[in-house]
């Protein structure tokens, strides 16, 4: 999809602890009927466009997301989609009515569009060598020839949304300015945790 081609009203879904970020897939499990309509809402509109946004523990949402599109869809007792992240987006202003819609603008993540992601800043070592021990402490495996070969981009993107940081923490990761600058902050965040990936297992293929 073409940056001119997004559109400027979304709807949004918002999700407790959870982000999408662009070049990365999201699993949803979709119940209840306003996250049905929302979907619903999305493939009628034909580009297949849902905004992800995550809940503030603090009350309401955070204001900036990232669009993805439905890229599959199993109906049934409970709605199973998969979301391709595409781009970032803040919001301007959130539309009444019982699907919740925002009006949007992309201005500063015209990049997210581009295939890949790469900075050569990216401390990858030390990231590596940092989520290696971690595991280790945890007793979990990884395949790390999948993970050798993966690219700055997806590990990052990957962990961020795996990983089972806070809100405010998973936010701030959304909202960094590069790779390099999500990197050092993981690589922060994963050294201040005292009991890592406790709870969840991250999602590393």
């Amino acid at each position: 999809m073409k940056f001119e081609d997004l559109p400027e009203i979304l709807p949004l879904y918002a999700a407790e602890g959870t982000v999408l970020l662009p070049r990365a897939q999201l699993p949803l499990m979709v119940q209840g009927m306003e996250e049905k309509a929302i979907v619903e809402c999305a493939l009628q509109e034909g580009h297949r466009l849902l905004g992800v946004i995550q809940a503030n523990p603090e009350g309401g949402h955070f204001q900036k997301g990232c669009v993805g599109r439905i890229i599959n869809f199993q109906e049934g007792p409970r709605v199973f989609i998969v979301l391709g992240g595409l781009c970032r987006f803040n919001v301007h202003e959130v539309l009444d009515g019982f699907i919740k819609k925002a009006r949007v603008s992309y201005e500063g993540y015209e990049k997210d569009l581009e295939s890949s992601s790469v900075d050569p800043f990216v401390n990858r070592p030390r990231l590596l060598g940092l989520l290696k021990e971690y595991l280790e402490d945890q007793d979990i495996s990884a395949n790390w020839d999948e993970i050798d070969h993966a690219s700055d981009d997806l590990i990052l993107n990957s962990l961020t949304m795996a990983c089972p940081f806070d809100p405010i923490e998973k936010q701030a990761l959304l909202e960094t300015s590069s790779l390099s600058e999500r990197c050092d902050m993981m690589i922060a965040l994963m050294e201040m945790a005292h009991s890592p990936f406790q709870g969840r297992r991250p999602i590393l293929h």
